[in-house]
């Protein structure tokens, strides 16, 4: 399994080139997990872990268009 903690661009990239709709999917998690893996790092390095942190205007996760069934 390829760690979460990879570069979210790299993810993001060959997400926005991925024609395969499962292997999208499949990416469209990774990178999902990459950016909780991030905002879990930063609330133990601010010690914030009661406050969420502001969300991302670009992309978030109610952005994302539901899987094909």
């Amino acid at each position: 399994m390829t760690s979460y903690s990879e570069d979210w661009r790299t993810i993001a990239e060959q997400a926005s080139k991925e024609m395969d709709p499962k292997k999208l999917v499949a990416l469209v998690n990774q990178l999902c997990c990459a950016f909780d893996e991030r905002d879990k790092r930063r609330r133990e390095t601010f010690g914030s872990a009661t406050s969420p942190l502001p969300a991302n205007p670009v992309v978030s996760r109610s952005s994302l268009p539901n899987p094909p069934a």
